[in-house]
C-alpha cells in the first residue's frame, strides 16, 4: 500500500512541474506577442502607425519614424528640422507635452514616456530658436551647434541648463543678450549678470527668451592658464616646469631645476622659443616667395644664412647670469619655452669640404691646418682662402693664420667654390657697363678732334 501512496506522490509531483512550466510558457508566448500600435505624424522622415512593445518609449518611436532604408536594406537616421522640445502626445482623452530634449540632455524620465497602444505622437517642425556662445558645456556639441530650440516661456536660465551649464572659465559678471529689434535686422545688447539669475531663478534680470535671441558668455582671459617650459640637458632636474607666461624668469626656472651640472657648458647654452610674434620675420617670409634670380647679392646671402640658422633661439649669456646674477641677462619666459644645457665640449668641429668631416678631439699644439688633415684634408671643391673658424663661445665668424688658437667647441669651416655662373650676371653688368663708358668717351674724343 505505501509503495502505491509513493508512485502517487511521484506522479502528482511530475504533473504540477508539467502544468506550472506549461504556464509559463504561455505567459511568455503570451507576453511576446503583446504590441502596441503607435502613431508618429508631422515634421518625421515617414509618419505612419507602427509596432512596438510596452518596453518602449517615446524617443524610439520617434527615431524609428526617421529612419530610412537605404538601397541594402541599411537602416541610416535621417537628419530633419523635427521638434524635440514641443512634441505633443494624444492619449485617450489626454493632451500630453513632452520636451525630449530635456530628456537627452539632462536625463528627465519623464519628458520621455513610455508608450500605450494607441498612442498618437505629433512631432512639429522647429519654428523658434535661441542661440548661445561661449563658456557653457556643449560649445563641442556638433549636434546642438549653439542653437538650442526655444519652448515657450524659457528664461536665460532654461538654455543655459540646456547647453548642458556655465563652465568654471564663464565671465559671469559680464553676459550679454542680443535681441532683434521687431522685424528689422536692428539689435539691441543687454548685460547680463548671470551671479544674479543664479541665486535667485525668479529675478528680473532672468528674462523670457524670444525667437532668435543670442546669449554670449565669454570666458576669463587666461583662465588656469597652463603655461610650461622644458628643461634639457645637463641640469641637476631636468624636465617639464609650471610657470606664469611672461612673469616666470629664467633665473627662477634654473633655480628651481637645482642649477647646472659640473658638466654643463653654460657660455653654449641657449633658449629655443616657439611662440609665433617672436618668430615673426617679414623680411625672411618676403623673401621665401621670391626667386633667387630675382633676389640682389645682399638679399641672397641673407636668405642663405636664415636658411640654416636654428629658429627662434635666443643668444643669452647664461654663464654671467647664473654665475654672477645679472639680472640684466634674465628674461621672462614664454609658454612652449625649452631651455637646454649642452655638456662642456671636448672635441673641435670639422664642417665643409673636407674629405672626412665630423669631431676632432680638441688638442692645444694643434692650429687649424693640422685639424683639416686629420680630417683627411680638403676636397677639389674647397674655398681655401674663405675658411673660416666659428668661435663657440661667441659665435664669431674669424678669418685664420698658422697662430690661431682653437678651443673646445670651436668649428672650423671650409665652405664649397662658389660656381663662377653666380656671379656671371654681376660681371655681364660691369662689362656693359665698361663697355658703355669707352664708347662714350670715343665719341667725346671725336667730338674734340673735330
Amino acid at each position: 500500500m505505501k509503495n502505491i501512496y509513493k508512485v502517487v506522490l511521484v506522479m502528482a509531483i511530475l504533473l504540477f512541474s508539467i502544468c506550472l512550466f506549461s504556464q509559463e510558457n504561455n505567459d511568455t508566448k503570451y507576453s511576446s506577442e503583446i504590441m502596441y500600435n503607435v502613431s508618429v505624424v508631422g515634421a518625421v522622415k515617414n509618419p505612419g502607425v507602427y509596432m512596438f512593445p510596452p518596453t518602449s518609449r517615446v524617443s524610439e518611436a520617434i527615431k524609428l519614424a526617421n529612419t530610412l532604408i537605404d538601397t541594402l536594406n541599411v537602416p541610416v537616421y535621417a537628419a530633419s528640422n523635427a521638434s524635440k522640445r514641443n512634441i505633443t502626445l494624444k492619449r485617450n482623452d489626454e493632451i500630453i507635452k513632452i520636451d525630449l530634449l530635456r530628456f537627452l540632455v539632462l536625463g528627465e524620465e519623464n519628458s520621455n514616456p513610455y508608450l500605450e497602444d494607441g498612442d498618437i505622437i505629433i512631432v512639429p517642425a522647429i519654428k523658434k530658436q535661441v542661440h548661445i556662445f561661449g563658456a557653457v558645456g556643449n560649445r563641442n556639441n556638433e549636434e546642438l551647434q549653439n542653437s538650442i530650440e526655444l519652448g515657450d516661456g524659457d528664461r536665460i536660465s532654461d538654455i543655459i541648463e540646456l547647453a548642458m551649464g556655465i563652465m568654471p572659465s564663464a565671465d559671469k559678471q559680464n553676459a550679454e543678450l542680443v535681441r532683434f529689434i521687431g522685424n528689422s535686422s536692428e539689435t539691441k545688447s543687454i548685460e547680463i549678470n548671470l551671479n544674479i539669475i543664479i541665486d535667485d531663478l525668479e529675478c528680473k534680470d532672468n528674462l523670457v527668451l524670444q525667437n532668435n535671441d543670442r546669449i554670449y558668455i565669454r570666458e576669463i582671459p587666461q583662465y588656469h592658464n597652463k603655461s610650461f617650459i622644458t628643461l634639457i640637458g645637463e641640469i641637476a632636474y631636468t624636465g617639464t616646469y609650471a610657470i606664469e607666461n611672461n612673469k616666470t624668469t629664467l633665473l627662477q626656472i634654473i633655480t628651481k631645476a637645482g642649477g647646472p651640472t659640473e658638466d654643463a657648458d653654460l657660455s653654449n647654452a641657449y633658449l629655443q622659443r616657439i611662440s609665433k610674434e617672436d618668430l615673426r620675420e617679414p623680411e625672411y617670409d618676403q623673401l621665401r616667395r621670391t626667386k633667387a634670380d630675382d633676389m640682389s647679392h645682399l638679399e641672397y646671402r641673407y636668405f642663405r644664412n636664415k636658411i640654416t640658422e636654428e629658429n627662434g633661439v635666443f643668444a643669452k649669456n647664461f654663464d654671467t647670469l647664473w654665475n654672477n646674477k645679472e639680472i640684466e641677462y634674465d628674461i621672462r619666459l614664454k609658454d612652449g619655452d625649452v631651455i637646454y644645457f649642452p655638456a662642456k665640449a671636448v672635441a673641435v668641429k670639422i664642417s665643409g669640404e673636407v674629405v672626412n668631416p665630423g669631431l676632432i678631439n680638441h688638442d692645444p699644439e694643434l692650429n687649424y691646418l693640422e685639424y683639416i688633415e686629420l680630417a683627411g684634408g680638403l676636397t677639389d671643391k674647397s674655398w681655401k682662402r674663405k675658411i673660416k673658424i666659428i668661435r663657440a663661445k661667441t659665435g664669431e665668424w674669424i678669418s685664420p693664420n698658422k697662430n690661431t688658437k682653437l678651443f673646445p667647441g670651436d668649428t672650423i669651416f671650409i665652405p664649397r667654390t662658389e660656381r663662377f655662373s653666380y656671379y656671371w650676371p654681376y660681371i655681364q653688368e660691369t662689362i656693359s657697363f665698361i663697355t658703355g663708358l669707352a664708347t662714350s668717351i670715343i665719341v667725346i674724343k671725336s667730338l674734340i678732334a673735330n
